[in-house]
C-alpha cells in the first residue's frame, strides 16, 4: 500500500511540472527585490523565428525597503548583430531620455536618462528588432553602467543587480 502512495504522488509531482522545452514558457519578470534595484530585460515573443519581428524592452524594478526614487541612469543592450537586427526604438516621454543606435551594426545600443524628481515609468529603453537568426535570446544581454536616485543624486549603483535571464512579456 506504501508504494501505491509514493507512486501516486510522483505521478503528481510529474503531472504538475511543465519541463518540455516546447512547452515551457520563459518568465514574466523576476520577483521583485526587499531592497536594492534590479534591472532585467523583457521581449515580447520568445520563440521568434527569422523574419519575425521582436520588441525588447529594459526594466528596473526598486525594491521596497528603498526609499529613493530612480533619477538616472545609464546602460547599454548588447545583442548578435547575426541574430537580431536593429529597426527602431519607442519614444518615452516620462523625463529626458536619449539614446545612442549608431553601434546597433555592431551590436551595442546605448541609452541613459534623467529626471530630477524620478522616473514614473520603470522602463528604461523599448527597441524593436527583426529576427535573423534562431536562439537570438542566446546573444541578448543587459549592461546598466550608472543608476542614481532623484533628488539626492545617491549613487544606487552599489545596490543594482542586473538580472542574467531574459523575461517574457504576456499580452503584447
Amino acid at each position: 500500500m506504501r508504494s501505491v502512495r509514493i507512486l501516486m504522488f510522483g505521478a503528481l509531482l510529474l503531472a504538475g511540472c511543465d519541463d518540455d522545452p516546447l512547452t515551457s514558457r520563459t518568465p514574466g519578470e523576476p520577483a521583485p527585490p526587499a531592497q536594492g534595484i534590479q534591472a532585467f530585460l523583457q521581449v515580447d515573443n520568445d520563440r521568434a523565428r527569422p523574419g519575425d519581428v521582436v520588441r525588447v524592452w529594459v526594466k528596473v524594478q526598486i525594491g521596497g525597503e528603498t526609499d529613493a526614487r530612480l533619477g538616472s541612469y545609464t546602460g547599454r543592450l548588447r545583442f548578435a548583430p547575426a541574430s537580431l537586427q536593429y529597426v527602431s526604438e519607442a519614444a518615452m516621454d516620462d523625463g529626458m531620455r536619449v539614446t545612442n543606435p549608431a553601434g546597433a551594426p555592431q551590436g551595442d545600443l546605448r541609452f541613459a536618462g534623467a529626471s530630477p524628481t524620478g522616473f514614473t515609468q520603470l522602463t528604461l529603453y523599448e527597441a524593436t528588432f527583426t529576427v535573423q537568426k534562431e536562439g537570438y535570446l542566446d546573444g541578448l544581454r543587459l549592461e546598466m553602467e550608472e543608476v542614481s536616485a532623484a533628488l539626492s543624486l545617491t549613487n544606487l549603483t552599489p545596490a543594482l543587480r542586473v538580472a542574467p535571464q531574459v523575461f517574457l512579456r504576456a499580452g503584447n
